[in-house]
């Protein structure tokens, strides 16, 4: 598929194919200019020879994606062999046998220790079998570990049975006592040739968000900041420019509120982080 400018469109399928020229291209038609070589760059309309720094660009897509990770809860880029730890509660435990990891979609689960201390100092009580480890389905997209006990392989050391802490702790309460190592993100593991690509709908609020920042950089330089009129008078020949900037107000004001609106909705439309934060947002196991 063309682009706008006559070349193939780079299909998108990882964090890794969102630069500077895929926010271009994508959410500033019309406003960039294409260098000899093709490289896409947004002009400084004050200065001939100046443009936006890509850096500048590059910076507000990783603040696009940190942005949508906090409202959304879930986890955009990979998080390779994290380590986390878990509180043991008996009647939670008991109960259900589950605990909600702290990243997800859950990619792959290395390893479930249940310990006391960290580090050197760790003293390993038991290493939960990798059979035992149920993360799939749903479970998987919303972090959730459930341990399930099989027959001849719930012994641990010393055939100490795990599922029988308030024997062994005599609490029902012990800080840290379990050690996740796991991998999560939508963004999924380099190492996978059959990962898939992120959700279009993530892509696009990621080049929704990035877009303001430059265009509000872009809207001051257009005339002036705050100028609302201009006028040029040279040897009889005049020209006047009316433009809606103000004090509040830039030259391309009514594209950031659009996108802010196709971000967050408004009365009449859902928008797009209310959809996905329905979507990914979990439900806290504690609150079932």
């Amino acid at each position: 598929m063309p682009s706008a400018t006559g070349r193939p469109t780079r299909e998108i399928k990882h964090l890794s194919d969102l630069d500077d020229q895929w926010l271009l291209r994508t959410h500033f038609f019309g406003l960039y200019r294409e260098e000899e070589d093709g490289t896409l760059v947004l002009p400084n309309p004050q200065k001939q020879n100046e443009v936006l720094p890509a850096d500048t660009i590059n910076e507000a897509i990783q603040a696009a994606i940190d942005a949508l990770e906090d409202n959304l809860q879930v986890s955009i880029r990979t998080y390779e062999q994290r380590e986390e730890f878990h509180d043991y509660d008996r009647d939670l435990w008991n109960e259900y046998s589950m605990m909600d990891l702290d990243k997800y979609p859950v990619i792959k689960v290395h390893s479930l220790t249940l310990q006391y201390g960290e580090g050197s100092d760790a003293q390993v009580l038991w290493e939960v079998p990798s059979s035992m480890l149920q993360i799939h389905g749903q479970a998987s997209l919303f972090g959730t570990l459930q341990i399930l006990p099989q027959v001849g392989a719930y012994m641990g050391a010393n055939g100490v049975n795990p599922l029988l802490f308030s024997g062994i702790l005599n609490a029902n309460f012990a800080p840290s006592f379990f050690k996740v190592v796991y991998d999560a993100g939508l963004d999924g593991l380099p190492s996978d040739p059959k990962r898939d690509a992120l959700p279009s709908s993530i892509v696009r609020a990621i080049g929704l968000q990035a877009a303001i920042h430059p265009l509000n950089i872009l809207g001051d330089l257009q005339i002036g900041a705050g100028i609302a009129s201009m006028s040029v008078s040279v040897d009889g020949i005049s020209r006047s420019v009316n433009t809606t900037a103000s004090a509040e107000n830039s030259a391309f004001s009514s594209r950031i509120i659009q996108y802010h609106k196709e971000l967050r909705g408004d009365q009449n439309t859902q928008g797009l982080i209310p959809s996905l934060q329905a979507k990914w947002r979990r439900v806290p196991m504690a609150l079932l």
